[in-house]
């Protein structure tokens, strides 16, 4: 099947030295309050203004491999008062992760709203999409997205888990079913709303016939207490018992939950999307939607799923796999979505234009979430 995301291309990292006079555009929705720089005009060129007086050289740089906006510094240009700026080539819609350099210094950007990424917080740039509003904020019911507090019996530790809860969920007394929602690596169950906007992809869809969902996002990190760790650990062996054992009997007890398989869902982005097959298909008395978005699967094992397709197939109700062909995971996606061909597992496989990006990510979470809970 082929996605219906738009193509994406690359940017050269060619910079023009900008005039500074506005074309009509505005500034990114991603800026603090008040804030006109990062300013986006009509072409979706992004000028940067940084005031650093003192500073003898400032670059901006984005972070991630073929992150669509640049992996090389761009210099900025010194102007009068100590107001460095430089002005893009277009940048194809999307969320970016960027810092500013100021000799040799990484900072964040002050104008800019802070993201966790990268496992460090860090500036996001949104450059919106004309052609595409999907994951906007409309008007239409909005549902709530709730942050709890819990101690985990796993890890000895106090954990956060964000909840979203659809558009009139206070008001009545009905049951949801539940999607698990896992973020990547280096980021956290913030990630989803945050960078991802997952509950205005949710509104949204809702209000145009979707099944009504509780979406729940945990930190995809976990380890217990006293437990060495290899050097190339990457502190997230315990997410599985965490899910089973404290996560989902927390969720069941106290929202509205149809708290049985049918009714569960599991799926994530890249580590956590690794993290969903790896759980749901290993434990399909608990799921029976099951959801990869990019996964990187060089940790996880799968050769039990795969010589029990016989007993798969009658569990699963959806297994989602999907990977852009200008993806670093492209090459093991398709493999894994060739392995379950030969072995007949039944799957839906997702592949067109795009990198590992959270635009991306969008589109399938758009694509994924229709196909849940239907026929219940």
């Amino acid at each position: 099947m082929k996605a219906l995301y738009p193509v994406v291309l690359t940017l050269a990292i060619v910079i023009s030295l900008p005039s500074y006079a506005q074309q009509q555009g505005s500034p990114a929705p991603s800026n603090v309050r008040d804030a006109e720089y990062p300013y986006i005009d009509s072409n979706r060129r992004v000028t940067f203004r940084v005031q650093a007086p003192q500073a003898k050289r400032v670059q901006v740089v984005g972070l991630g491999s073929k992150n669509g906006f640049t992996e090389q510094p761009i210099n900025l240009v010194r102007g009068e008062n100590g107001v460095w700026m430089v002005t893009t080539p277009p940048v194809r819609p999307g969320f970016y992760y960027y810092q500013i350099i100021i000799d040799g210094t990484p900072v964040n950007d002050q104008s800019s709203e802070s993201y966790f990424g990268w496992a460090h917080p860090t500036s996001g740039l949104e450059v919106p999409d004309p052609a595409f509003d999907f994951y906007n904020a409309k008007t239409v019911p909005h549902g709530e997205v709730r942050v709890r507090w819990y101690h985990s019996q796993v890890t000895g530790a106090l954990r956060q888990v964000y909840v979203y809860t659809p558009p009139g969920y206070d008001a009545g007394t009905n049951r949801y079913p539940v999607l698990y929602l896992q973020h990547g690596a280096g980021e956290s169950e913030r990630a989803w709303t945050a960078q991802g906007k997952a509950n205005f992809i949710l509104d949204n869809l809702i209000a145009t016939g979707t099944k009504p969902m509780i979406v729940v996002m945990d930190n995809g990190y976990a380890r217990k207490p006293g437990v060495k760790l290899p050097p190339d650990s990457w502190g997230n062996e315990a997410f599985e018992e965490v899910l089973l054992v404290d996560l989902i009997p927390l969720i069941d007890t106290h929202y509205r939950t149809l708290a049985n398989r049918e009714h569960r869902a599991l799926a994530g982005l890249s580590m956590g999307g690794g993290q969903a097959l790896q759980v749901g298909l290993n434990n399909l008395n608990k799921f029976a939607w099951v959801g990869g978005f990019s996964p990187f699967l060089r940790d996880f094992n799968l050769k039990s799923v795969l010589n029990n397709a016989a007993n798969v197939n009658p569990q699963l109700r959806l297994l989602w796999l999907g990977c852009g062909y200008q993806d670093e995971f492209y090459a093991s996606n398709k493999a894994m979505h060739q392995a379950f061909q030969k072995v007949g597992i039944k799957h839906v496989w997702v592949e067109g234009s795009g990198t590992h990006e959270w635009q991306v990510w969008r589109w399938y979470l758009h694509d994924f979430v229709p196909r849940l809970f239907l026929g219940l």
